[in-house]
């Protein structure tokens, strides 16, 4: 079958099911290109002036991301490159080596200049044996070893009274709650010894700059949220902020003054309020039958082999009615049950603009190549969607370079610099 063909029959299935019911067609999309032109644009445009459900991305960082929102004000940390500067790094639940290779080099040029690194993780990764010390807690035990390290920065009075009083909020019931966990309870807890607790709390407490890189795979646990909250805690009780090598990194994404508006045009849902389907519960959308999932739209993800209770995921996606399209570079395990399998391009085939979580930069995803055979942008595939369904607001227009363009706040970044090296910091 032509694309000509394909996304007639595809739009075809898509007015028929909106005129009834717009809110029938759901778009499931996550991080499989994680730029903002093939990643959120074309796409929530589209689907926008459809007045298709919304679907709410939670299946990675929401928790930690909220986190840091509630206890630093926002998705912001340290910049990565100064870690090279710290005389203490704590690496907290992250296998660097084999997932942020970027911070690894800067943890490497502290150790080399006399650093301690400290591997905070269940298991013993490959950064874990290349760190000074492993602290192999259990899983799910992270607050109660952040709190304990608290209880110990309090009872030496190894604290920033100044900072704490300057720029900070709630301390009291902090420090009333961090009393309630002395080592000796968190070691129970935590399944690691009393002294290693002891012994890293005195480090954190008087060694300066003291930096902690914290990753995701701690915030997935029942209480993750309030996990990184209580890490979050910890630079401000030592003044590890005053320091440009002190304090802490989840995330820096909250940095990027994105303009999500220009980007997403909520707008075209020209106040409608659909209903918002959350992506880890996919499985019980597609089986509710009283507010039928009718269509569904897959790209840059693969639910059926990510999403949580994957028995559910399976049964849904294999319902006989239910009209699945999908975006993909390979024949993925939801590819299997689609009815459409459009070929997608790769990043070195399509223009995209990237931000990121864990640096400051913003880069430039120049194709390197021509579409390798009948592969298409997902802006592309999107945007002759919209022609298709007779969508005529000039946002669909747009070509994927302009989007680029138009990705940020005016005068955020220096268009032009990125333009020319592929790379510019946000002003």
């Amino acid at each position: 079958m032509t694309w000509e063909a394909a996304l007639d029959d595809i739009a075809a299935r898509f007015k028929s099911i909106a005129a009834a019911n717009p809110e029938a067609i759901l778009p499931y999309s996550y991080a499989g290109t994680m730029g903002l032109v093939q990643g959120e644009s074309m796409d929530r445009r589209f689907f926008h002036k459809l007045g298709a459900s919304l679907l709410d991305r939670t299946i990675c960082s929401t928790a930690g991301g909220e986190a840091m929102v509630y206890t630093l004000g926002g998705k912001v940390g340290m910049r990565v490159e100064f870690f090279a500067e710290a005389k203490l790094i704590l690496i907290w639940g992250s296998n660097s080596i084999g997932s942020n290779l970027h911070f690894w080099r800067h943890a490497q040029a502290a150790k080399r200049a006399g650093a301690r690194l400290v591997c905070i993780d269940p298991r013993k990764t490959e950064t874990a044996d290349k760190c000074d010390e492993h602290i192999a807690l259990l899983p799910g035990t992270d607050a109660a070893l952040a709190l304990a390290l608290m209880h110990e920065l309090i009872v030496h009075d190894w604290l920033d009274h100044d900072y704490i009083a300057q720029h900070t909020l709630g301390w009291d019931a902090l420090r009333e709650r961090a009393l309630q966990w002395p080592p000796s309870r968190a070691a129970a807890v935590c399944g690691v010894p009393e002294a290693q607790i002891v012994a890293l709390a005195q480090a954190y407490g008087t060694t300066k700059p003291a930096a902690i890189r914290l990753n995701y795979g701690m915030q997935r646990v029942r209480g993750g949220g309030n996990a990184a909250r209580a890490v979050a805690c910890l630079p401000a009780l030592v003044g590890a902020w005053r320091h440009r090598a002190g304090g802490l990194l989840l995330s820096s994404s909250g940095q990027f003054p994105i303009d999500r508006a220009a980007l997403h045009r909520p707008d075209l849902m020209a106040g409608r309020r659909p209903r918002t389907i959350n992506m880890s519960a996919i499985g019980d959308a597609l089986l509710d039958a009283a507010n039928p999932v009718e269509a569904i739209v897959v790209y840059n993800s693969n639910p059926v082999a990510v999403a949580p209770d994957s028995g559910k995921v399976v049964e849904g996606f294999a319902r006989e009615d239910l009209f699945t399209v999908v975006l993909e570079q390979f024949q993925t395990d939801t590819a299997d049950y689609a009815d459409y399998l459009l070929p997608a391009t790769t990043q070195l085939e399509h223009w995209d603009i990237h931000t990121s979580y864990g640096h400051t930069d913003v880069l430039l995803n120049r194709p390197a190549v021509a579409p390798r055979g009948e592969a298409r942008s997902n802006a592309w595939v999107f945007r002759e969607l919209a022609r298709r369904m007779g969508f005529d607001e000039p946002c669909f227009a747009d070509d994927d370079e302009a989007i680029c363009r138009s990705a940020f706040a005016e005068g955020a970044i220096d268009y032009a610099q990125l333009r020319a090296q592929g790379f510019t910091s946000v002003k």
